[in-house]
């Protein structure tokens, strides 16, 4: 059976979950300078789940919710996954695109885009803040865009992470505004490439 890699000391992987913890928090950052809404954010601590257990924590694998996931380019088992019921889904456009809270009601491809666009830029962020603090150059994939079970939008990710690992480290957060009760969850699913490289590129004991 895989597991999570040992080999990290603790000093190391307290130095990868403050990082992980800062980049999310510059991703909720990016939303808000997006919107130019007050983005209120709940950022949760990183913590170990099984990887099959993922959709349950995100609400649900049977739960239809639209889904925007992205990856990176050199690490295929790498995941940011962006999740919201479709009802909220409609809401966040309207508020990236400037409209009345109920003015979306279905998905086109204008709506898409915009979650397309919010999902690069979140991404783009975390992965800039990465990328500052240990010198590798991390692009993102293009965005996913689809509403669909939570299961099956993470189908996916899901089955690139366990061919690495039955364990990850992820960390998420909830995020909305006070005035449209906007409330959605940005998770990233590490996976223990990334973590390896990153590690042992800073030299920590």
């Amino acid at each position: 059976m895989l597991q999570q890699p040992t080999r990290f000391t603790d000093t190391q992987l307290s130095a990868w979950d403050d990082l992980i913890t800062r980049a999310a928090k510059g991703s909720i950052q990016a939303l808000t300078d997006m919107s130019g809404q007050d983005i209120q954010s709940n950022l949760v601590q990183p913590y170990k789940i099984d990887v099959v257990e993922i959709p349950n924590s995100l609400g649900g694998a049977d739960k239809v919710a639209v889904g925007v996931l992205l990856g990176i380019e050199q690490i295929p088992s790498f995941h940011i996954a962006l999740i919201h019921s479709p009802q909220t889904a409609f809401q966040v456009v309207d508020i990236l695109m400037g409209s009345e809270i109920g003015t979306t009601v279905g998905l086109g491809e204008m709506e898409i885009s915009a979650l397309g666009e919010m999902g690069n830029i979140m991404s783009g962020y975390f992965l800039n803040i990465i990328g500052d603090e240990t010198g590798y150059e991390l692009k993102p994939t293009p965005p996913s865009v689809r509403m669909d079970m939570t299961g099956a939008i993470l189908d996916y990710a899901i089955a690139s992470l366990m061919m690495e690992t039955d364990e990850v480290t992820m960390i998420e957060a909830s995020y909305g505004t006070a005035e449209a009760k906007v409330d959605g969850v940005f998770a990233v699913m590490p996976s223990p490439e990334l973590q390896g490289l990153i590690i042992d590129s800073w030299g920590v004991k």
